[in-house]
């Protein structure tokens, strides 16, 4: 299986809208880009700063009604590790079907916190996950690190590493629950250290909530 790779390198319309929509696209600020923007980042977010990007006046972002997954990760629990947290609301795609997630970005804009049911199997996300260990600059990262999980689910682990372009420090925890695996993603273009080890305390708190 090929290393994962974060769709960091070019925002889909989706993100510009993103920004637009919570006013945090200012330099330094931060964007949501979809998973499904590389085949290989299924089942993952992540955050790309790019102030550049900025949506078409003429248009207007197309929403749904927020994931059923928000009941599960609310305000309250983002809030243990977001600064302000916003729900960030959820875009139609231009085709297909939308990825079942909920998010929260920070009041400042420079960090976004996600859950979503992967579409991989544990064993396929477990798999990339030592791919990308082995060989990070493949991905366009460095200091990644792994660490497999006790006491959460059937089986998890947790990743963090640093994106070089865009700069951004992303972490995971990862875990099968019943019959998913479940993603929850914390990327932050600010200087803060990666926060793989505050995800974990969050998803033993949000596992009794899961659906099936």
């Amino acid at each position: 299986m090929p290393p994962r790779r974060l769709p960091c390198a070019a925002l889909s319309a989706a993100a510009a809208v993103l920004c637009g929509l919570l006013a945090s696209c200012s330099t330094g600020g931060a964007s949501s880009a979809t998973a499904d923007a590389s085949p290989a980042g299924a089942g993952r977010t992540a955050v790309s700063p790019d102030p550049a990007v900025t949506p078409s006046g003429s248009s207007s972002p197309k929403t749904l009604p927020p994931s059923p997954l928000c009941t599960v990760l609310d305000r309250s629990v983002a809030r243990q590790v977001l600064v302000d947290p916003k729900q960030a609301p959820r875009l139609a795609p231009g085709k297909g079907t939308a990825l079942d997630s909920c998010s929260y970005t920070s009041g400042d804009g420079t960090a976004m916190l996600t859950l979503n049911p992967s579409d991989r199997s544990y064993a396929a996300e477990l798999s990339a996950a030592h791919s990308l260990v082995r060989d990070p600059a493949s991905a366009g990262m460095r200091d990644v690190r792994f660490t497999e999980v006790a006491g959460l689910g059937q089986g998890a682990f947790r990743e963090s590493a640093h994106v070089l372009q865009p700069k951004q420090n992303v972490a995971y925890a990862v875990w099968r629950a019943a019959s998913r695996t479940w993603v929850l993603t914390l990327a932050d273009t600010s200087s803060r250290a990666p926060g793989d080890e505050r995800l974990v305390p969050l998803a033993r708190k949000i596992t009794p909530r899961l659906p099936g």
